[in-house]
């Protein structure tokens, strides 16, 4: 069945949602798109030979009835969409990470979306590269054995970049329960973007059996050797297991060596490249969704697990403890950790 799907939000992370519909993408067609920027609506629509331009939200969705929503704007306007989105009979959303900036508003985010039996994806679509998903492939085939340690490292604060690293984790491990978290947090940033959080996060994540994951998301992180440009751009993922190492990085290239390998074995990796196949993937993956077929591996779903996983996080650095499952995360956990960090000041933000 094909699908008429519209956006919402022309800003500079909607090129990637409007690129995936650039070539292969017949499940979909794009219909309009939204913005109260008149001057970057028209851009957009000229860049993208897309007509039916709209500076009201509502008008779009009353005059369209489209089948697909993406929400590409700031995280403080989720579940206000989303309420829009089901009044007018849209069946699925696409959303920007993060899923929400306070655990009231993920509870909203999930209530919104029962009311109205949306089939929700949050854009943490690493799950659908090729390299993150050969690298799944490598870890479920048994070739580096079991599994024992896992760091991983980004740049950015945790609620910008963390929530992909996080997302990204729990894909390559298959979307297993975390036992335990400990972690610790300093200062705050990414108000200049809409994205306040703690600016440095050390975690250590505790799954069964016996595996044992740390975090490091600290603008001045150490370890993400060979990669430029924003801090999106900063990301690093080393495997070890008990036969053998493998290793992701966003740019720099993935590979793996197991015991009694000469040389390892190693493939490109790039972002442009990635996230063009990446986002298209992600998106026809709504369609199939909508037809009945398997779940979007992106489904607000799981983005919940990875969303409970990073207030984890928080509480953790709040009570200066080791979390045990269940979590039990206190509502103001956001709130609380930050009227704590502000004391210690903020971080200016910086591309790099």
């Amino acid at each position: 069945m094909a699908y008429k799907a519209v956006i919402l939000g022309c800003g500079p992370r909607a090129q990637f949602h409007l690129d995936a519909y650039v070539e292969n993408l017949p499940e979909i067609t794009l219909a309009a798109v939204c913005d109260q920027n008149i001057q970057r609506l028209e851009e957009t629509g000229k860049k993208y030979s897309i007509s039916k331009l709209y500076t009201d939200f509502e008008t779009m969705l009353a005059t369209e009835k489209p089948d697909i929503l993406h929400v590409v704007t700031p995280p403080t306007y989720r579940e206000q969409a989303l309420e829009a989105a089901g009044r007018y009979g849209v069946k699925g959303v696409i959303i920007e990470k993060p899923l929400a900036l306070s655990v009231n508003q993920a509870q909203k985010v999930k209530e919104t979306a029962e009311k109205y039996n949306l089939k929700i994806a949050v854009n943490m679509q690493r799950r659908y590269f090729n390299h993150c998903r050969d690298l799944r492939e490598l870890m479920r085939s048994g070739k580096l054995g079991k599994i024992e340690f896992i760091r991983a490292v980004i740049r950015g604060n945790i609620l910008s970049m963390g929530p992909h690293m996080v997302d990204l984790l729990l894909f390559l491990l298959d979307n297993p329960e975390c036992q335990k978290v400990w972690s610790t947090a300093y200062k705050m940033n990414g108000h200049e973007y809409s994205h306040p959080a703690p600016a440095h996060v050390l975690a250590r994540l505790n799954f069964v059996p016996d595996l044992t994951v740390y975090l490091e998301d600290a603008d001045d992180a150490i370890g993400v050797f060979g990669e430029t440009g924003g801090y999106w751009q900063h990301c690093e993922v080393d495997i070890w297991g008990a036969n053998g190492r493998a290793w992701w990085k966003q740019n720099s290239g993935w590979g793996y060596q197991i015991d009694g390998m000469a040389k390892a074995k190693t493939a490109p990796t790039g972002w442009f490249c990635s996230d063009a196949t990446g986002q298209r993937e992600f998106t026809r993956a709504m369609a199939a969704w909508l037809d009945g077929s398997a779940e979007h591996d992106n489904s607000l779903r799981r983005a919940l697990m990875s969303y409970e996983l990073l207030m984890a996080i928080f509480q953790s650095a709040y009570e200066n403890s080791i979390l045990h499952v269940p979590f039990n995360i206190d509502p103001a956990i956001v709130e609380k950790l930050s009227e704590r960090l502000e004391k210690q000041g903020r971080i200016p933000y910086t591309e790099e």
